[in-house]
């Protein structure tokens, strides 16, 4: 190994574990877990590609905003930031309202790690000018910092108008109106791509709906049990997942089995708690002095319906969703039928390759028998 490789894998390993150290440092010191969780899986992830290859876009990205994070959670430790020079603080203070604006970059650098088309390069631009232009706006803000309390020692009283407007909620609104540019752009190479990336880019939107969803359910449950938050927490590492399975193409073609899954036990589940409710409450109404009923009784219908739900709903689920696997089944369990019933050997072989070549669709497929090749 030359020795500039060698700097290069040690400069990324040096952030990697840089990351797992003040992540440990934060759970030690505030008991708070979320750098690892939420981020654990894009910084493992971008460490992953970048060891492949250095230049990898997508790698610096994940990896930049997992050990943007875990520096963030430090600075929560109290008396961290009051010890550093107020210069670090600033400059992790400013950066948070940059940070966001990666998310669109990352879109438009998919699978490749490279920018592809004229409407990446504008997001690109787009995304560089709106974060010099807050970044700019946060240093000269007026005002105590947000971790130590200390005074802005760059902010300008009179410009205090002007920052407080481009730092505010409503200029925030750029960073979706620019992921929304990049989301189209996306699109259009979607509606270009061959078979290959278009399955890259359906595990891309397959993690990111699950973030979303995931999301969601956090917003909704706000007094969540310690452990339902920590799953949902974790939720948010299904992206650099889908984008590691996308970019090594490992896995690649499971993602119609993966989406027919997820959607199969989703909607079972929420079947199920619906049944399970409905029978404690009406069993606790008709029986007020037997409560313990009702929780017994719901929990054997629910039991009782889960396996058949589950698989009624995934035969109807694969369909859509997992077509391919399901005509390949359709396929085989035809083939294996004439099999059992049929009587004449020369027609077996003809059969074999039609199966074969409706499920597996090889570029070449040779069938060799006794008589001969075929």
């Amino acid at each position: 190994m030359k020795l500039r490789e060698a700097v290069r894998r040690g400069g990324i390993l040096a952030l990697f574990a840089g990351y797992l150290a003040l992540c440990i440092l934060t759970i030690v010191m505030t008991g708070e877990s979320w750098t690892l969780a939420a981020w654990g899986g894009f910084a493992i992830v971008g460490t992953l590609l970048l060891l492949r290859r250095s230049g990898n876009a997508i790698g610096r990205i994940l990896l930049g905003i997992a050990f943007y994070w875990s520096l963030y959670g430090a600075f929560v430790i109290p008396g961290v930031a009051a010890a550093l020079p107020v210069g670090i603080e600033l400059g992790l203070t400013v950066f948070g309202y940059a940070v966001w604006l990666l998310l669109p970059v990352l879109v438009v650098v998919f699978p490749s790690g490279k920018i592809t088309t004229k409407l990446g390069r504008f997001v690109a631009g787009a995304v560089a000018a709106v974060a010099l232009t807050v970044i700019a706006a946060a240093l000269v803000a007026s005002g105590d910092l947000a971790f130590s309390g200390r005074v802005n020692p760059l902010g300008v009283p009179a410009l205090a108008t002007v920052s407080a407007v481009v730092t505010g909620d409503e200029s925030f609104l750029a960073v979706p109106i620019v992921g929304a540019a990049a989301l189209v752009e996306l699109v259009m190479r979607w509606m270009r791509a061959d078979g290959v990336t278009r399955l890259q880019f359906r595990w891309l939107a397959y993690g990111t709906a699950m973030t979303v969803a995931i999301l969601g359910l956090t917003l909704a449950f706000d007094d969540a049990p310690t452990v339902i938050g920590t799953v949902m927490t974790l939720g948010i590492n299904a992206i650099p997942i889908a984008i590691w399975i996308a970019v090594t193409r490992h896995g690649l073609y499971e993602i119609g089995r993966v989406v027919s899954r997820t959607v199969s036990y989703a909607l079972v589940t929420a079947l199920v708690l619906t049944v399970y409710a409905g029978v404690v409450t009406s069993v606790s109404w008709m029986l007020p002095q037997l409560p313990t009923v009702g929780v017994a009784l719901a929990t054997l219908a629910a039991a009782a319906l889960f396996l058949p739900l589950v698989r009624f709903v995934q035969r109807r689920i694969d369909r859509r969703f997992d077509r391919e696997h399901f005509n390949a089944q359709k396929t085989v369990d035809a083939f294996g039928e004439r099999l059992r019933t049929g009587l004449d050997p020369t027609a077996t072989g003809g059969d074999l390759i039609g199966a074969i070549e409706r499920t597996l669709q090889p570029r070449v497929l040779g069938l060799w028998t006794a008589e001969g090749s075929r």
